[in-house]
């Protein structure tokens, strides 16, 4: 059985998109989604870009909701999704889930080039790629037509 990792280190749209993509991903294959919750990382700041911190915490409960309810709702479709939450640096922490739990494939949030963490978020993925052997899915903001 393949394992799906998707680490989470906000609760942001484009966060839930990728928890959303490894979960349809495990119902077409013989896969295991793993959400990796992690906090404490490396300065990479939700994509939420409110001003208003009391703003940017509700938003982001909201999506934490969200993925919560997609965990429950997983559960009864017969998909079992494995929940892990850490502190710490994201290529430290993801490169320690993926040799613990055999991880195969990781989920990855890839915000528009214009976000301000664009350039981050690619440099993990291409430090990901040298230091696993894991295939990285790449998930990207939805475009509003």
């Amino acid at each position: 059985m393949n394992k799906i990792l998707v680490p989470l280190d906000n609760f942001s749209e484009i966060s839930l998109n990728a928890a959303l993509y490894a979960v349809e991903f495990a119902k077409r294959s013989d896969s295991k989604p793993i959400f990796l919750f992690l906090s404490g990382n490396d300065d990479v700041q939700s994509d939420c870009c409110v001003t208003d911190v009391s703003q940017k915490t509700e938003k982001e409960n909201k999506i934490k909701e969200k993925i919560e309810l997609l965990i429950d709702c997983s559960m009864t479709e017969g998909i079992n999704i494995e929940q892990y939450e850490c502190r710490g640096e994201y290529i430290e922490k993801v490169c320690e889930f993926v040799r613990k739990l055999n991880i195969t494939e990781i989920v990855i949030a890839v915000p528009d080039k214009n976000d301000a963490h664009y350039r981050k978020i690619k440099k993990n993925i291409s430090l990901l790629v040298q230091m696993t052997s894991c295939r990285i899915l790449t998930v990207k903001e939805k475009e509003i037509k």
